[in-house]
């Protein structure tokens, strides 16, 4: 735990102060008994989706628990629901003990939940914070987790963290950095991350639209940054960095700019270069992606395009992805698939799930560069199960 303790004081430097949690100027608040440690790499996982719409078409804020079973090769949706902010889109995040979970909901708050085989607690229904949060990131260490507000610097546009306690109550410690228009944020590593943003921190050149960040640096730094696409008509859906840290692909959802749809790959030097490398072109509505632990493909969800399409990867070709082409499905093809996420320890490592229209579809990487397609798992019929977010147990 030494490690992320660490961390955890640059941050709180960063944040300033050392009052207690009501103060919105307070450090970071923490049991440093409570040690978030994934009580294993394997064993049943459970999962969680949102269910934005009522049986009659309305808004819901309704959310059900599903289990994946150890060898993967089941998912069950159990009959557990519960109520926080309604969400239509994106990925739950849990932290590495696999109890707290949050998610950003569609006005801005957070919803948080305590999690375990036999219910579900919601420990804040609407956690509103100083920001108005796209997108949450969990630190490892699982004590504080990133916030992205993705507004103009004016209008409070940054990188935010929230201290969480053992029993998942959140503490707001306001303003990391300011950034414009910040997209996705992806950690490396507990201290280095990829952020998509327009300008970031002090130091951004006009254009850049991706940074490698410096994370425990007080406050975080920028280090380097690249044009991904060449040109500012890109609005960002899914980023990704390759799991042998050589590439960034980051995915263009615009449906305004008369650009094709396309993805980027950006080639990481050291940690102190970034070199636009290809844009991957037309791939219609890449709003997730992910890659091989196994370095050898990729995976586009394509929303609006009803599709899974495949990735080659040949880290050392001269062109290092390529576009394959859709999976072969088992069963339907996909309907609106969203967010994507995959699952990082132990033996299901490089399995992924996929928010479908009434489903969760499963995937898997199986070496020599095959996606493999594992079919879609229903929620039922009806309005009132159209799946919005999603996130599993790590």
């Amino acid at each position: 735990m030494t490690r992320w303790l660490g961390v955890l004081a640059v941050v709180v430097a960063a944040c300033g102060g050392d009052g207690a949690s009501g103060d919105p100027d307070a450090a970071w608040e923490f049991d440093a008994a409570c040690e978030r440690r994934s009580p294993t790499p394997d064993g049943l996982r459970r999962g969680v989706v949102s269910l934005p719409y009522s049986a009659s078409g309305g808004q819901a804020s309704t959310y059900r628990v599903f289990e994946l079973d150890p060898s993967g090769n089941s998912l069950t949706f159990t009959n557990e629901t519960f109520e926080m902010g309604r969400t239509t889109i994106g990925t739950i995040v849990f932290t590495p003990d696999r109890e707290i979970g949050l998610v950003a909901q569609e006005d801005g708050s957070l919803g948080v939940f305590r999690i375990d085989r036999s219910y579900v607690t919601v420990v804040h229904r609407r956690f509103q914070g100083s920001f108005y949060a796209e997108q949450v990131v969990m630190d490892p260490g699982g004590f504080f987790a990133y916030v992205l507000d993705p507004n103009t610097r004016e209008n409070g546009g940054g990188i935010y963290t929230v201290g969480i306690a053992c029993d998942g109550t959140l503490t707001d410690h306001r303003l990391l950095l300011p950034a414009r228009s910040p997209r996705k944020l992806v950690l490396v590593s507990g201290a280095e991350a990829v952020l998509a943003a327009a300008d970031v921190g002090v130091s951004s050149p006009a254009g850049h639209d991706v940074h490698w960040m410096d994370m425990s640096a007080n406050p975080p730094e920028r280090v380097t940054g690249a044009d991904a696409f060449g040109d500012d008509e890109a609005i960002v859906g899914g980023l990704v960095v390759t799991r042998d840290r050589r590439f960034v692909l980051v995915g263009d959802t615009s449906q305004f700019s008369g650009v094709p749809n396309r993805v980027a790959v950006v080639e990481i030097t050291g940690v102190t270069t970034l070199t636009p490398r290809q844009v991957l072109t037309p791939v219609e509505d890449p709003l997730a992606i992910v890659t091989s632990p196994l370095n050898d493909a990729a995976l586009v969800v394509s929303g609006f395009g009803d599709a899974l399409l495949g990735l080659d990867y040949t880290p050392g070709g001269a062109a290092p992805f390529s576009v394959r082409g859709p999976l072969t499905y088992t069963g339907a093809r996909p309907e609106l698939p969203g967010h994507a996420v995959m699952i990082g320890p132990g033996t299901l490592s490089g399995m992924t799930l996929i928010a479908e229209n009434l489903g969760v579809r499963r995937v898997r990487f199986g070496g020599n560069g095959t996606v493999i397609d594992l079919g879609k798992t229903e929620t039922g019929t009806g309005t009132e199960n159209i799946i919005g977010a999603i996130g599993i147990q790590q």
